[in-house]
């Protein structure tokens, strides 16, 4: 066989999308698959977290659990590490209530969630839905991740109709909202003794 006539060996392929190939195909929901360029469908600014001036029986309230829990823990105890967390909760709280949060950027494209300077893949997100805390609708969202176990995205002034029409392109509305024994603790201790004196 002539030697012009011999087939030269063809190159290899570079993959179009060498990202792809390198974490496999599992990584990328089918809806991450089927877009090659990264829309954003709604963004918004909002505070960072739901936010309602306390009334001062509040504050009078955590200081006087915090009080107590600190001495009952010193007299049976004597843990002085244990006495310095539930100070540090007790301060947290404080500053919490006191403190108006900043407000940041929340956006949601085809391709995950932002929260600030924060991102998230649908990858890594599981379920959602909507909650009302201190006057403020906030989107609910539950993650694969073990931290954050669960994101939260204040509304602000968006149609919480709108953001759930387009967040349930990616994942699945839940009627009953998780709850995680925390919160179920936190809930039933609110119930029986409230922080704040509603009544004026």
């Amino acid at each position: 066989m002539p030697e012009e006539e011999k087939q030269k060996p063809s190159k290899k392929e570079t993959p179009k999308h060498p990202e792809r190939e390198s974490v496999g195909p599992e990584f990328f929901t089918p809806k991450m698959m089927e877009t090659e360029e990264i829309k954003t469908l709604l963004s918004w600014e909002a505070p960072s977290r739901p936010f309602r001036k306390k009334d001062r029986s509040y504050y009078t309230t955590i200081i006087i659990l915090v009080v107590l829990i600190v001495l009952i823990v010193f007299l049976w105890l004597g843990d002085f590490l244990l006495i310095g967390v539930i100070l540090s909760f007790g301060f947290v709280a404080y500053v919490l209530a006191f403190v108006p949060p900043h407000n940041i950027k929340y956006k949601i494209s085809t391709q995950g969630i932002t929260i600030g300077e924060d991102f998230y893949f649908w990858h890594f997100l599981d379920a959602f839905w909507f909650k009302e805390k201190d006057g403020s609708k906030v989107l609910h969202i539950q993650t694969r991740l073990s931290f954050p176990a669960q994101l939260m995205l204040v509304l602000g002034n968006m149609s919480e109709k709108g953001v759930k029409k387009v967040v349930a392109r990616f994942l699945p509305f839940v009627e009953v909202p998780y709850k995680t024994w925390m919160e179920k603790w936190s809930d039933g201790l609110q119930k029986h003794f409230p922080l704040e004196n509603v009544h004026h």
